[in-house]
């Protein structure tokens, strides 16, 4: 591959770096509703957005099958966390009602077992649920004030007033809009005559690893969750990130380039900014290669001209 010319130092302007209002606003959202708190629901039916605690019994063709009960289960109303047209069911139901829930298992998915051990086949099969609704909560969403960020920010982050979280969201989607805004002028402006297979099987096993054990977390063979996601296969929904591996060999690449070019090694700063967490799923190397990514980053960003 060839870099551009100019890769130590890039032109950017200013305005495109500095995050909107809106961009602002988002942040905060996301983050009070990540400390939301619930509160009982009273007087009205169940509704998407919820949270119901149930308790269910599914059967197939008049048997229980296992993993088909529970006891005081919390479900979120529209989550899509249950089979299609679980949820829906559940909605306009009162406290207290007992009622049948009726679905269909998806292709593929996972054989189950009766109280004796013998096998009953879920994948395709029409199952009945009888439900119970227990209790209803709702999600309250806290109120950005002086006093909250205090609370919950200023021993951990040292962060005392409303002004000074949204001074930390701003200088940080400033920071992402600058490695962005690098990362996508390099990919653009660089040649690359052809991406190593290595490089993009690495990620296609690391893209299989994870979304199989979702599908074993869910009960599913690989090919029903992709359905369950909108695919017609799992090789269909590998093939719909094609792009996304190739984008991100190129990146590999382009690092790679410039540490050489420049003798870029990463400090020990950097090494240990990457979660140690991070190494033990992924490996020693990969970890030291996030690290050389974050050098050569800081150093083309330090020798970017703005304006």
């Amino acid at each position: 591959m060839t870099l551009p010319e100019d890769f130590g130092s890039i032109a950017l302007k200013e305005n495109d770096l500095t995050p909107t209002e809106d961009e602002l606003q988002q942040q905060v959202d996301n983050l009070l509703n990540q400390y939301t708190s619930s509160q009982p629901v009273t007087g009205r039916s169940a509704q998407s957005g919820d949270v119901a605690n149930i308790d269910y019994t599914g059967t197939v063709d008049g048997v229980v099958f296992t993993g088909g009960t529970a006891t005081g289960y919390d479900l979120t109303l529209g989550s899509h966390t249950f089979i299609d047209g679980f949820e829906d069911q559940i909605i306009g139901h009162n406290i207290g009602d007992t009622f049948d829930v009726t679905v269909t298992f998806p292709e593929g998915y996972g054989d189950s077992t009766d109280a004796e051990g013998n096998t009953i086949t879920l994948s395709g099969k029409e199952a009945v649920f009888s439900v119970t609704l227990n209790a209803i909560t709702q999600s309250v969403v806290p109120t950005l004030t002086d006093e909250w960020v205090e609370t919950n920010f200023a021993a951990s982050d040292d962060l005392h007033t409303a002004d000074a979280l949204r001074q930390y969201f701003d200088s940080a989607l400033y920071a992402n809009n600058l490695d962005n805004a690098v990362m996508d002028y390099l990919l653009n402006n660089a040649t690359f005559k052809e991406i190593p297979t290595q490089i993009t099987s690495y990620y296609i096993r690391m893209f299989l690893n994870y979304h199989s054990q979702l599908a074993t977390q869910y009960g599913m063979e690989l090919n029903a969750y992709a359905q369950a996601k909108g695919y017609a296969d799992a090789n269909a929904m590998l093939a719909d990130s094609d792009a996304y591996f190739e984008h991100l060999a190129k990146q590999d690449l382009v690092f790679q380039a410039i540490a050489e070019q420049l003798d870029i090694t990463p400090t020990q700063e950097q090494i240990d900014s990457v979660n140690s967490s991070y190494a033990d799923t992924y490996g020693a190397q990969r970890s030291m290669l996030n690290a050389l990514q974050l050098a050569v980053l800081d150093k083309v960003e330090e020798s970017a001209v703005l304006s």
